[in-house]
């Protein structure tokens, strides 16, 4: 396992570098390693972030192998600290790397079986089928700015991720994903996700225009400093916020910043359908 610093914390370190050897243990050849992404590999992670990395294997898993990372998964979830709570990571066929997929199109979201991978959700003790992380967003991260805990080097097996195929994944993110919420906000409307929504919302802003994967700071800086300066107090109102490490979907609210986001998506799926790419 990795020798290096991983993270800015020691015992989170311990228990990437445990999981991931159980990991090994488990699936031996089969594994071919475990990558940091997320926050973790583009920057400003901290206690209020997932622990975002994918797991990256010789082929689909088998039913007993599923069963074998399960009990890996239980493992580690058991250990006492604050860290094993929040691992949020997919299972990722190598050869299913180097296959494009996006989780919406230009007509709306993607809803196909053959995109999902075995998964832990942030905070889950059970492993699913989904395709959170099979996108370019998470290709072009795992790849430039993936961080090993085990394994060769993502960039030595994983391909390119062209600016323009990134951006048109991006944009029909924004736009696709912002009509649905916009459509039916009620499941986003907590404090958690109104700080999320802005601070996601701005980080896509920057990527469609760069071209390329940044962190949701940087995105309210490029926001603050390239769009319309009205939005300045909610972006800073929703990055302190986000700060507190005790946020959390089962509180309510604030009805005025909640109304704000979805009047701030709104502005950024308009950008988003007036972009254009090429």
């Amino acid at each position: 396992m990795s020798s290096e610093k991983l993270t800015p914390y020691p015992e989170l370190d311990g228990v990437l570098n445990n999981h991931a050897e159980r990991l090994q243990e488990a699936l031996g050849d089969f594994l071919v390693g475990v990558y940091l992404q997320g926050s973790l590999a583009i920057g400003d992670f901290d206690l209020t972030s997932d622990i975002d990395f994918v797991v990256v294997t010789n082929g689909e898993l088998s039913e007993s192998q599923v069963q074998q990372v399960q009990s890996v998964h239980d493992q580690t979830y058991g250990e006492d600290n604050r860290w094993v709570k929040h691992l949020e990571y997919s299972f990722f066929p190598k050869d299913m790397l180097n296959e494009p997929s996006s989780p919406f199109s230009s007509n709306g979201r993607i809803e196909d079986k053959n995109r999902e991978l075995w998964y832990f959700d942030n905070g889950s003790r059970t492993i699913e089928r989904s395709d959170h992380d099979n996108s370019r967003v998470v290709r072009w991260t795992l790849r430039e700015k993936g961080v090993a805990v085990f394994g060769p080097e993502p960039i030595t097996f994983v391909n390119p991720v062209p600016a323009d195929a990134l951006r048109t994944e991006i944009r029909d993110l924004l736009v696709g994903w912002g009509d649905e919420l916009l459509e039916d906000p009620e499941p986003y409307r907590n404090r958690f996700y109104q700080a999320f929504l802005v601070l996601n919302y701005c980080r896509m802003l920057q990527d469609l225009n760069e071209g390329r994967v940044t962190s949701k700071l940087e995105g309210a800086e490029w926001t603050k400093a390239k769009l319309d300066p009205k939005w300045i107090p909610l972006i800073e109102y929703c990055w302190n916020d986000r700060k507190d490490p005790d946020i959390h979907i089962s509180q309510p609210a604030v009805p005025e910043i909640f109304g704000d986001a979805l009047a701030f998506v709104k502005y950024a799926v308009a950008l988003g359908k007036d972009f254009v790419i090429g």
